[in-house]
């Protein structure tokens, strides 16, 4: 494998896993990075990692300077190195994604077992980050929100020591498993289509029993066949009906109480 820093192409090898990445220098010498740990990973982002209300922002390179630290390249050579090393914090050539079975992910060859966070879980994590208020709002720690997630999310083994590519995979799996797709999202927005889907869920969801996830992934048909028994099941039988109110009429002088009524009738003959 060769690697390119600025203009040079260097040598490199890497066996893969939790190994380091050694690199050949121009003139012989030799440079290491050592794995990347999953404990590094998010004490990095905690200092490289800005939240305001439009979203969460990342320095590169102060990553990067973090990433190389831990490293024995020389200062001439950083500066060129900052794709370097967000490449190798990244998890290198390692696919970020793998498929989840039965509960169980394969963090580059770490079985590990996952299942959702619960909502009280949640609700604990988000307490204890919320860690400060100013005249801007109160603060809120997203890389100790995560970390909660994934810990909460990973039953086991523990992250610490996971390297970049097995870090990677853990973290987008723990996201695509206890976080709202955006899909759901838009279909939750704002507007009376929203509310209309609202409704229906929520009644398709007191019916059968199951999630709003699990009803958005059932045949629509089938929803629709459901909210339709359901609307005959709670109709009344007309025999139950009430009768029909009478048609109220206007009032005549002879309603008024004080009214004296005289009545003329023909005389039978």
């Amino acid at each position: 494998m060769h690697l390119q820093i600025a203009d040079t192409v260097l040598p490199a090898h890497h066996a893969g896993g939790a190994a380091a990445l050694c690199l050949a220098g121009p003139s012989g010498e030799r440079w290491t990075l050592p794995p990347w740990t999953y404990r590094q990973h998010l004490a990095a982002l905690r200092e490289c990692v800005t939240v305001d209300g439009d979203g969460a922002a990342l320095d590169s390179r102060r990553l990067a300077d973090a990433v190389l630290a831990t490293g024995d390249l020389p200062d001439t050579a950083r500066d060129a190195a900052v794709a370097l090393a967000l490449w190798w914090a990244g998890g290198a050539d390692t696919a970020p994604e793998a498929e989840l079975r039965d509960g169980w992910i394969d963090l580059d060859g770490v079985p590990a077992q996952l299942a959702p966070w619960t909502e009280g879980q949640r609700a604990q994590a988000l307490g204890e980050c919320l860690v400060g208020e100013d005249a801007e709002g109160v603060w809120f720690d997203a890389v100790g929100y995560l970390d909660r997630m994934a810990r909460a999310t990973l039953r086991q083994p523990a992250p610490d020591t996971l390297h970049a590519a097995a870090t990677q995979r853990l973290l987008n799996a723990v996201v695509a498993l206890n976080v709202v797709d955006p899909e759901d999202r838009t279909l939750l927005g704002a507007g009376p289509a929203a509310r209309e889907t609202a409704q229906r869920t929520l009644r398709a969801c007191r019916a059968l029993g199951w999630t709003p996830s699990q009803v958005w992934a059932a045949p629509a048909a089938e929803i629709e066949r459901v909210l339709q028994l359901l609307a005959l099941a709670e109709t009344p039988p007309a025999s139950s009906r009430p009768a029909p109110a009478a048609a109220p009429r206007r009032p005549r002088l002879a309603d008024h109480p004080d009214a004296f009524v005289i009545q003329f009738e023909d005389d039978a003959p």
